[in-house]
């Protein structure tokens, strides 16, 4: 299902297209044979969340069923007394304690009843909370090159509806589990009046049985189907709504019919496979009803023979009745919960798919504080995006030392960016090694700070969008104020109406916005409260002005003079002529490599690119 504005939207790559759809796509039988490991897995995930809940309700179901069958040993002595031979005051007499259990079980069971749904009810938003935690810790410490994986947002989207499903899936097994105790307790009762009832009343469910499943799995491929066309769907509808730039260009270009159409054409495309699996669940409810309707008359039918022919006895009879309406009922009970653990098992196993996958390629957690690097190398790197046939950087060496500015610059997708990732630990090379003072680690995000192009601006307080440079830090004791002197935001926050208190999202009430270049100050301030001895810099000052931009990579070298590592990639090749030494990428290698004035006497590719920059701004000042 795919819109051209978005190309192919059923298009995967990478080891994600092999199992985002696994389940939808093996047969009934084998998905059928996962449904008691993942009632486990789920099981688990409820146990952590509320293991009190949990046992509560998985006991009331149980005495709710135990009530049940014994109710029916109740009714049939009832039954016996009340067609036993004699005066009637003297049968109903007779009958009347067999009739006070029959009301004490019943309400017995009600009130199980009662207990298992408050249980239930505290247990299962805890359990999907608890489950949607636990993909997003997942996915917020994969690796990048994982998150970047147009296929992994599609797990993802699978596995959220998983994040629902374990929910869903915990009530379904504890009442499917008390149906089942009342099935097994009430066929014991029934098969002792007769044996031929059970298989009976067995066969009046198998047409119910192979609905149910059917139409579950119909539903779950045809959701699998839907995802990305859903995705799309939801993008354009933010993109309409959504202010900035894309607001400004949409009624600028005139662009709002063209996304509406597009928007439109998704939207039926959905609508038109929701109602094709309409149809083929009407079809499979027509042919089951009938074919169930059948075993069922079938069933009384056998009944009545037995009571004709005097193979059983009036009072056996009516508690046979009776038997057959309950275990039907809860026998028709059990294939709702049977379809519940079917459909939402499907989506349970996407949920643990995906939770599995970025939990194997989760990045160590961050090195001890105060580990600081002298030296830090980078030997024959080789990196390959997942689903990409072309490296982004082969055979890279590279040399870091404590105090020093290094800079990488080239063209667009010379992997300037991605060398930055690996120097970070944000990517593991696909080849090569990269060593702290000669250990070869991956856990080093407490030691570096990162200044990204595209920064967030987080919807929170100035003094929140400085301090999460480093949360564990205090911001007293001037660290707050040093951080934000360093970067030329004192100024900007004196002028906020509360100060560092000011919440910086217009789109709350109270809330005021900062211009792109304040914004990029307030990145800096918290890039220096991180106070890390490793410092990258990916466009850091794109947004400032010709005077603030000087001023900033001056303050840039003195973090280096302090003792740190500035590792600074930039486009403006005037702004790295101090730096300690520079490397040039090209088609993800360094081709050059040392300072400015060796590489311009050198007359190589820096200083060609170099040259056209003089030029273009001695044009622009001519």
């Amino acid at each position: 299902m795919s819109d051209p504005l978005f190309g192919s939207g059923i298009r995967m790559n990478g080891a994600w297209a092999t199992h985002v759809s696994a389940a939808a796509e093996t047969g009934f039988l084998a998905t059928l044979r996962t449904v008691p490991g993942l009632t486990r897995f789920t099981l688990g995930i409820a146990w952590a969340a509320d293991r009190a809940a949990l046992l509560t309700a998985g006991a009331a179901h149980l005495v709710k069923a135990a009530a049940g069958a014994a109710g029916l040993v109740a009714v049939n002595a009832a039954l016996t007394a009340l067609l036993a031979p004699g005066d009637a005051p003297g049968r109903v007499a007779a009958a009347v304690p067999a009739l006070l259990v029959v009301a004490a079980l019943a309400g017995a069971g009600a009130l199980a009843e009662a207990v298992a749904t408050a249980a239930g009810g505290r247990l299962a938003p805890r359990v999907q909370r608890l489950a949607e935690q636990r993909l997003l810790e997942g996915a917020a410490r994969a690796e990048l090159a994982v998150v970047d994986d147009g296929a992994f947002h599609r797990a993802l989207a699978g596995a959220k509806l998983g994040v629902r499903a374990t929910e869903q899936l915990t009530s379904t097994v504890l009442s499917a589990a008390g149906s089942l105790a009342g099935i097994v307790a009430l066929a014991g009762v029934g098969g002792a009046l007769h044996p031929l009832l059970l298989p009976l009343l067995l066969l009046a469910v198998v047409p119910q049985a192979w609905r149910a499943m059917s139409v579950a799995r119909w539903g779950h491929a045809s959701a699998v189907r839907s995802l990305n066309g859903n995705r799309q769907k939801q993008v354009l509808a933010d993109v309409l709504v959504e202010r900035g730039a894309a607001a400004e260009e949409i009624r600028v270009h005139g662009l709002a019919d063209v996304l509406l159409g597009h928007y439109r054409r998704l939207a039926a495309a959905l609508e038109a496979e929701r109602a094709r699996l309409a149809r083929a669940e009407a079809g499979a409810g027509l042919l089951a009803d009938a074919a169930g309707g059948l075993a069922t008359v079938l069933a009384f039918a056998a009944l009545g023979w037995l009571l004709l022919t005097g193979r059983m006895d009036l009072s056996t009879a009516g508690t046979s009745i009776f038997a057959v309406t309950k275990v039907t009922g809860l026998l028709t009970t059990v294939l709702l919960q049977g379809n519940g653990l079917y459909t939402h098992g499907l989506f349970v196993a996407d949920y643990q798919r995906t939770v599995q996958r970025v939990t194997e390629h989760a990045i160590a957690p961050g090195g001890t504080a105060g580990c600081e690097p002298a030296r830090i190398e980078l030997r024959d790197v080789h990196f390959t995006y997942p689903g990409s046939d072309q490296p982004a950087l082969t055979g890279v060496d590279l040399t870091l030392r404590r105090g020093e500015v290094i800079a990488l610059v080239g063209v667009n997708g010379s992997g300037k960016s991605t060398l930055a990732r690996i120097v970070a630990g944000l990517h593991r090379p696909s080849r090569g090694a990269v060593t702290w003072d000669g250990v070869d680690r991956h856990d080093v995000f407490s030691q570096v700070a990162w200044i990204a192009q595209d920064f967030p601006r987080w919807p929170f307080t100035a003094r929140q969008n400085v301090t999460l440079g480093r949360p564990s830090a205090s911001a007293d004791g001037g660290r707050l104020d040093r951080a934000g002197s360093f970067a030329g935001a004192d100024d900007l926050v004196a002028g906020l109406p509360e100060g560092w208190e000011t919440l910086l999202a217009r789109d709350f009430q109270g809330g005021t916005d900062l211009s792109g270049g304040q914004w990029q100050r307030l990145a800096l301030a918290r890039a220096h409260f991180r106070a890390a001895p490793v410092l990258i810099c990916d466009e850091p000052t794109a947004a400032l002005d010709p005077e603030a931009e000087i001023e900033s990579f001056g303050r840039l070298m003195d973090l280096a003079r302090d003792g740190r590592m500035v590792v600074l990639i930039t486009h403006r090749l005037g702004s790295v002529r101090y730096a300690d030494r520079i490397y040039v990428l090209d088609a993800g290698a360094v081709v050059e490599s040392g300072t400015h004035d060796e590489l311009m006497a050198r007359g190589g590719r820096f200083a060609r690119m170099y040259a056209a920059q003089q030029r273009q701004y001695a044009e622009r000042t001519a």
